[in-house]
């Protein structure tokens, strides 16, 4: 499957940076952890690209949509920030104001990432790679490793494709969810966000809480 093709491109790509930071490379090892948190990113526009929305729904609705957040580094990088941020550590201000700075500083993780690989001439000086210090690679590494940690165990083992044909077979009624569910997102952010991170750790994750159940890590992708 797409999504867990992705999910383990990111995998490997992490692994190298390590390899990479081991070897005293830390900007290519920021850049290579940076391009592992897209292939998250692609990820969860898989799942979003699989359901039916019945209006625009964070960013995606049809083929256009899907393809222009697929090929984003930002929407991208958002995607991955935001699960990692809003559904797993859960920020300690409100929703809105949390996706308003992550749209900011993904933006800047881009430009980031092409700090370590490229040299760069801005305001008369000279921009090197080395700029990116091992500390900022390691910090980048350990947000990829956790939420890998989540997306891996969410949609990497065989029972996935048997959950979205079931989902499949109930698209009408699904519509009608997602319908109800972004009025409940507009009028309550955090409510919203507070029932998807339960539903994350709980439902997607073995049915049990805080990330405690098992699954199978089949290698389809």
């Amino acid at each position: 499957m797409l999504l867990q093709a992705c999910l383990r491109n990111a995998e490997d790509l992490l692994a190298d940076a390590r390899l990479l930071l081991g070897a005293g490379r830390a900007p290519t090892a920021h850049a290579l952890a940076t391009l592992a948190l897209e292939e998250i990113g692609k990820s969860c526009v898989v799942v979003l690209g699989l359901l039916p929305m019945p209006v625009r729904f964070f960013g995606i609705r049809g083929d256009e949509d899907f393809w222009a957040a697929w090929t984003s580094h930002t929407d991208k990088l958002l995607w991955a920030r935001g699960l990692l941020s809003l559904l797993i550590r859960e920020p300690a201000s409100p929703v809105l104001t949390a996706a308003e700075r992550l749209a900011d500083s993904t933006r800047g993780e881009h430009l980031r990432k092409m700090r370590g690989l490229y040299v760069d001439y801005s305001d008369r000086a000279v921009l090197l790679p080395g700029e990116i210090t091992a500390a900022e690679a390691h910090e980048l590494m350990s947000d990829v490793q956790a939420v890998l940690d989540v997306a891996v165990e969410a949609w990497c083992h065989d029972a996935v494709r048997d959950r979205l044909q079931e989902l499949q077979q109930h698209l009408g009624e699904f519509t009608s969810m997602l319908d109800c569910a972004l009025r409940v997102v507009q009028a309550d952010p955090d409510a919203a966000v507070a029932v998807a991170r339960q539903m994350l750790r709980g439902d997607l994750i073995g049915g049990q809480p805080s990330g405690q159940g098992t699954a199978d890590s089949g290698n389809e992708g």
